[in-house]
């Protein structure tokens, strides 16, 4: 008998393997400081790089960072592949897998790529009259409620027990892409970033601490980001490398009491973000 729970335990911990799928939370700056240019690299990079090569169960939600970031906070794209069926009942049954996951891929290219740059071009045309000013703040208090913490399982036990009668073991985590240049402006201007050129660290920190009291840094813990753009403002003139070293400060802080993890912050972190991707798809 105790050589029976040796075995078992050993089975347990060793045999069982948990498959992480993916929820990409994508948020893309449409405020009218982000050039034509620019955004046409922001719909690119996402059609391209991200929801060309998600994995077979992954989700994928796309908001727009403007001023209505709060008031008018909607899901202008999403995607949930694990709720859709690209299975045969002609496939043999050592093609099967393969020939779902090809499906899945013509599927994505073929009907979602061309249809989803239409979908933000024309979204962020219709919500021109929110574009005066990029709250990034309140988009990322929206992103908490988006959070995907699923997983089948709750135990050892039962992941060993979904091994044994072939249930797949996974749980979701959550990444946050953000295509922005990262300069926080509000109609109020109490968060005004353009001002950050001419502050110290001490006074970004202050910064910080001021919407912590407000209770407006969401709980995004482990959540993975990535930040795609940050760069300064027009307005920033012979400020701008002060604006963009004390940008970076404030969210480096920012996330990090969030309890997300900050994966790359930059101007142009492509690579990073495909870098990955194909990571987890291996």
């Amino acid at each position: 008998m105790k050589t029976m729970l040796k075995i078992l335990m050993l089975v347990m911990f060793v045999g069982c393997g948990s498959v992480n799928r993916h929820n990409y939370d994508i948020e893309i700056d449409g405020s009218e400081t982000i050039s034509a240019i620019v955004f046409e690299k922001y719909v690119n990079i996402i059609v391209s790089d991200v929801v060309m090569n998600l994995g077979r169960y992954d989700c994928i939600s796309i908001k727009f960072v403007d001023e209505c970031s709060l008031s008018k906070s909607e899901r202008v794209f999403s995607l949930d592949l694990a709720k859709m069926d690209f299975s045969n009942g002609r496939d043999g049954l050592n093609f099967a897998e393969d020939s779902s996951k090809a499906r899945m891929k013509r599927f994505i290219e073929v009907t979602v790529s061309d249809s989803l740059k239409n979908i933000l071009y024309n979204k962020r045309d219709e919500r021109k009259t929110c574009s005066g000013y990029t709250n990034i703040i309140d988009a990322l208090n929206q992103s908490a409620s988006l959070l995907n913490n699923r997983k089948s399982y709750s135990s050892d036990l039962e992941q060993f027990s979904n091994d044994a009668v072939g249930n797949d073991n996974y749980e979701y985590e959550n990444v946050i892409l953000l295509f922005s240049d990262m300069v926080n402006e509000n109609r109020e201007r109490t968060m005004n970033f353009t001002e950050f050129g001419t502050l110290t660290q001490e006074q970004i920190i202050k910064k910080l601490e001021v919407i912590k009291k407000e209770g407006k840094i969401p709980n995004l813990n482990n959540a993975k980001v990535v930040v795609y753009g940050a760069t300064s403002t027009n307005v920033s003139d012979r400020y701008a490398n002060k604006q963009i070293e004390n940008v970076k400060l404030f969210w480096q802080s920012f996330f990090k009491k969030s309890g997300a993890e900050l994966l790359a912050y930059g101007y142009d972190t492509e690579k990073e973000i495909i870098d990955y991707i194909s990571e987890q798809n291996q």
